[in-house]
């Protein structure tokens, strides 16, 4: 069963704000905010960091009765310090769980999906994304990536899921863009031209996959930079 879906779509003028990292990371951000009315209650954020954050994304933490940070990294100030696939909690204590950009990095993704379900009490939402077009980011591992039909298998015993495509081609080919920038810095005149003119084609791809994207043409829907999946126990 899916629920209607929402328009995650971010704003186009994203791109000028302080703090802008990446395409992917706008697209995160933009899902996040549309659903944060929905982070009620006890929320966990497993595998999320409470400091060195990414992105514009302001947990709205003032609003649940408890916001707790699970991971295994002392430098992101855990509320919890474990193994998101292994908590100590028991099971039904949250209301709403966020797994963001997490499942890429597990060695056994379905695991985490399981304690994810084991954490939630009954009709619990989890909010959780992973990218698709993106290259390899250790932290410390990347193993994998997830079409639609792999995320609902990982959430197959779910009640509820919905998931939504993050992207469509041109934003795909705008974030590979963007994300070569960096390696074109060998200091040269040619360099700094090619790091100039692929910014800023690349905001105007990621510009137009926004204006477009709910146009996007049937043979580009295979296109996306990852998915988010909001799923209800």
């Amino acid at each position: 069963m899916n629920s209607p879906k929402k328009n995650i779509t971010p704003n186009r003028h994203g791109f000028w704000r302080n703090g802008y990292t990446t395409y992917r990371r706008l697209w995160i951000d933009s899902c996040l905010g549309v659903f944060a009315g929905e982070m009620n209650g006890v929320v966990i954020d497993l595998g999320g960091k409470r400091e060195n954050k990414r992105g514009l994304f302001k947990p709205p933490e003032y609003q649940a009765r408890a916001w707790w940070y699970i991971n295994l990294d002392w430098v992101t100030a855990p509320s919890i310090f474990a193994d998101v696939n292994r908590t100590p909690l028991q099971a039904g204590s949250a209301d709403c769980i966020l797994c963001t950009e997490v499942l890429e990095h597990l060695q056994d993704p379905q695991a985490c999906v399981d304690e994810i379900y084991r954490l939630l009490r009954d009709d619990g939402l989890v909010f959780a994304s992973t990218p698709f077009f993106y290259p390899v980011h250790a932290d410390p591992y990347d193993y994998q990536r997830f079409t639609d039909d792999g995320l609902r298998q990982l959430f197959r015993n779910f009640r509820s899921v919905t998931i939504y495509r993050m992207g469509g081609y041109p934003g795909v080919l705008g974030l590979m863009l963007e994300l070569g920038i960096p390696g074109m810095n060998d200091g040269t005149a040619i360099s700094r031209f090619l790091q100039w003119a692929m910014k800023w084609i690349s905001r105007w791809l990621c510009w137009y996959d926004i204006l477009a994207f709910d146009k996007d043409a049937t043979r580009w829907n295979k296109f996306t930079t990852g998915y988010f999946v909001k799923a209800s126990r």
